[in-house]
């Protein structure tokens, strides 16, 4: 499943934006506001973990594997990476379709929502997140609604946290 990487690339999106509530924005929109950012470039450690899972009709011990599974992911953030992401490097995958909405972040705090169409998943994803960050860190809680085959919507909570871990190696 592709939830992992999208909750990564939820923490990315959301750290462009700043202040209020800003309605519905496409992935370009949130890109010019990077720049107001002061992430850190270099090695980032990201996790995410399943916290719970749940899905009308899928069998329950399915759902009780998901729970507790953990990706660590490490990936390098280059200066200009961290001064002005693509589109593309906020969507998390090439192809997908977001859009994100109500996003603030204050005093180290973020929250938001973010909607996306993913190649090869059905129907739309959407996320809402809320967490803390720093330059050289973060930890966010999202609530995940997954469009799965036949319509059914599978609820996922996770949590994710990330920090800068030196130089890119």
């Amino acid at each position: 499943m592709r939830l992992g990487y999208l909750a990564s690339a939820a923490l990315i999106a959301l750290a462009g934006c700043s202040g209020g509530n800003k309605g519905e924005q496409s992935a370009e929109e949130v890109a010019k506001e990077m720049a107001s950012l002061k992430m850190r470039p270099g090695q980032w450690e990201a996790t995410n973990e399943i916290v719970s899972a749940t899905a009308p009709g899928l069998p329950p011990e399915a759902l009780r594997s998901m729970v507790g599974q953990k990706r660590t992911e490490s990936s390098c953030v280059t200066p200009e990476q961290a001064e002005k992401p693509s589109a593309n490097f906020l969507a998390g995958q090439k192809g997908s379709d977001c859009t994100y909405q109500d996003f603030s972040m204050d005093d180290g705090r973020m929250t938001g929502t973010m909607n996306c169409s993913i190649p090869g998943m059905p129907g739309k994803t959407v996320m809402k997140m809320d967490g803390k960050y720093s330059p050289v860190a973060y930890d966010m809680n999202m609530d995940m609604e997954v469009g799965m085959p036949g319509g059914v919507k599978m609820n996922v909570k996770a949590r994710t946290t990330g920090r800068r871990t030196g130089e890119c190696s």
